[in-house]
């Protein structure tokens, strides 16, 4: 019977690779730059694990067997796609690159930072190019670990997660609504807020919101009539009615010459919330990565601080 393989007996499968490729326990010493001896010793190990003798000697030198021959194209494919990451990570340049970076954000990111992120890597990296998608995610830690995306700007993770984050900078949240509201002017009581109809920025997969009781219990009771997928969505539907919701304030200050819209201090203690860079902890040492991670809070640090 197989015996399962530890992640001590990873640095097994280069070994296999190389016996298998070069048909000699000698030459894939020399390949590896070990002793022969070393080969030896993990290609016992191998056969332990796999309880098949893997390879049989013929005059010049190992002929694999039929199950080495199948599990040849997993481990060789496995080999190929550790080394090439590990070869990306030391030969990314940045002048030369022709990376293509993923990024999944909260729409206002995508009308605040996303056109200043461009306009540096254009600089920078010429060659670079960005794929900037809404933030329609299910499982935010998967989608990062299999590298759906490669960086996510959003609200802070919660609960306990493993994903790492940094904030990029703090927006201050305000209740917006049309110009001329006939119930509200120039502030807000809780009560008055609760009564109205509102419009949120939606979690695509739920009947939720971006911001919800989590954030501030009150919040749950919201009379929600529209879920809009982004803040751009929200302005007309805000403008043309009386429905209100909440917006970071320099969005609606961004938008105000172009809707009839306005401001009005949170009823809330709370109007501070962060906007956080997030990925996964696999990437943190990535030279690609850890290059892309510099230049966002670069341009967050000279444009919106």
């Amino acid at each position: 019977m197989a015996k399962e393989m530890k992640s001590t007996d990873l640095n097994l499968i280069p070994i296999f690779v190389a016996v298998y490729e070069e048909q000699s326990l000698s030459k894939a010493a020399v390949r590896m730059d070990v002793s022969q001896p070393a080969v030896s010793k993990g290609l016992k190990r191998l056969r332990e694990i796999y309880d098949d003798p893997l390879f049989h000697r013929n005059a010049n030198g190992v002929e694999p067997t039929a199950f080495a021959s199948d599990i040849y194209p997993a481990l060789a494919a496995s080999l190929k796609n550790f080394s090439s990451t590990l070869s990306a990570s030391r030969e990314f340049d940045p002048k030369t690159s022709r990376r293509i970076f993923s990024i999944a954000c909260v729409s206002v990111a995508s009308f605040s930072i996303i056109p200043v992120l461009v306009e540096q890597i254009r600089l920078e990296a010429p060659n670079i190019a960005l794929e900037i998608h809404p933030l329609f995610t299910e499982d935010m830690e998967a989608d990062l670990r299999l590298q759906r995306y490669d960086l996510v700007i959003d609200l802070p993770p919660r609960g306990r997660s493993l994903l790492k984050s940094q904030v990029l900078y703090s927006e201050e949240l305000s209740v917006v609504c049309c110009k001329h509201h006939p119930r509200l002017t120039d502030s807000v009581t809780i009560e008055q807020f609760l009564a109205e109809d509102h419009v949120v920025v939606a979690r695509w997969h739920a009947r939720g919101s971006l911001l919800n009781a989590e954030d501030i219990p009150e919040l749950d009771q919201r009379n929600i009539v529209v879920r809009a997928p982004g803040a751009v969505e929200m302005l007309p539907i805000i403008a043309g009615s009386d429905i209100i919701g909440m917006l970071p304030k320099s969005t609606i200050e961004s938008f105000s010459e172009f809707y009839a819209i306005k401001a009005l201090p949170m009823p809330f203690g709370q109007d501070l919330y962060d906007l956080c860079a997030i990925w996964h902890p696999s990437r943190t040492t990535e030279t690609s990565h850890r290059w892309l991670r510099q230049l966002l809070f670069k341009v967050v640090k000279e444009n919106f601080l």
